[in-house]
């Protein structure tokens, strides 16, 4: 392999969200694989930063007011001179467009939602009349490319789908885990506390369970606290939780670098989000073999199937009721969702088989 070819991966920030971890981990495979590699941002966002730093990728940084923003990244991007740009996340591919006008390298973005503001909010469609300069599309879940065949079809021979290559450590991976160890069944949810991840309605639909259902069930949430520059959400579903009187059945933390370990720790892997593209953390909770309770979103129908339960994340009944279900399944039976979750997921997100695709379009758009 050529390793003088040059791959710039473009996002907002290194935070700690979904789309960032998986740029972060496509960044570190290719580098491994010899290709020279650059990651551009433009807001200072860092957890992510270290795994770089570790695997020698440089970040390079475009901040500035976001009148500016756009001219900085074009001029940067073209300065380091790509073959390939990869760009993650809506404002990221809506300037790498911007970018790639006039230019002769190759340009793939991607989606990593399924929102139909994607396709109708105003801010939205101006962006997306700039996809004409993207060679590539890809998305992570069969759900995304679908809204875009059906509100770009004329793209259609672009749309290709790459679930998230997902690892995590093997050593976490117990197969003799013993269920409920502390008499009750414990749920982690890793999702940050914005609106469409839905913590105001878990814990409405925990307020709702029986005092005996109750005082089966833990829920863990870790997440990012401060969404859209405010604390809005987490403060009122913590503040609810606490006029329920479910500070010791649903508890809200903060975001963290261990969780990994606290999913291992864990009964089930739950995630309630109104939308998703392909969700990370559900990803990651069937390889470390938990059972999972989802919401329907993303690929829904492939994620669980026979290893957890579903719910419509609109109604707090429904929400209820998934969780009841995980309250109510035997140890026995946990046990096997797991099993079946570890299976699907070697299956479904083998880092072998998602490495081989992303390096198959990267090779075949030069």
């Amino acid at each position: 392999m050529n390793n003088k070819k040059n791959v710039v991966l473009f996002i907002d920030s290194l935070g700690s969200g979904g789309a960032q971890r998986q740029l972060v981990n496509l960044a570190v495979s290719l580098k491994k694989k010899n290709y020279n590699v650059t990651v551009v941002v433009y807001l200072e966002k860092s957890f992510y930063k270290e795994i770089l730093d570790k695997n020698e990728v440089p970040v390079v940084s475009c901040t500035g007011n976001k009148f500016t923003r756009i001219f900085r990244v074009r001029r940067k991007i073209n300065s380091l001179k790509p073959d390939v740009v990869i760009a993650f996340l809506e404002g990221a591919c809506f300037m790498a467009c911007i970018s790639k006008i006039g230019k002769k390298w190759k340009l793939i973005t991607t989606e990593r939602s399924a929102k139909e503001s994607t396709f109708t909010s105003r801010r939205n469609k101006f962006f997306n009349k700039f996809e004409k300069y993207s060679d590539i599309k890809i998305a992570n879940s069969y759900n995304a490319i679908n809204m875009w065949k059906k509100y770009f079809p004329k793209y259609s021979d672009r749309y290709h789908v790459i679930y998230n290559g997902t690892t995590v450590p093997e050593e976490l991976i117990n197969s003799d885990y013993q269920y409920r160890k502390n008499g009750k069944l414990n749920l982690v949810v890793a999702a940050s506390y914005q609106g469409l991840k839905n913590p105001i309605a878990v814990v409405e639909a925990v307020n709702l369970l029986t005092d005996e259902q109750k005082n089966q069930l833990c829920i863990n949430w870790y997440g990012q606290p401060v969404v859209a520059g405010n604390t809005e959400i987490f403060d009122t579903a913590k503040a609810n939780a606490e006029k329920y009187g479910l500070t010791e059945i649903i508890k809200f933390n903060n975001e963290t670098n261990e969780i990994y370990k606290k999913m291992s720790e864990s009964d089930a892997v739950g995630l309630f989000s109104t939308v998703e593209g392909l969700p990370n953390v559900i990803c990651e909770g069937m390889m470390l073999g938990k059972p999972i309770v989802m919401s329907k979103v993303s690929d829904y129908d492939i994620l669980v199937n026979g290893n957890g339960y579903l719910c419509d994340p609109n109604s707090i009944e429904s929400i209820k009721d998934a969780l009841v279900s995980i309250i109510n399944t035997p140890v026995e039976d946990l046990t096997k969702m797991g099993n079946k979750s570890r299976a699907m997921a070697k299956e479904l997100f083998c880092i072998d088989v998602v490495e081989c695709r992303w390096l198959e379009y990267i090779e075949g758009v030069m």
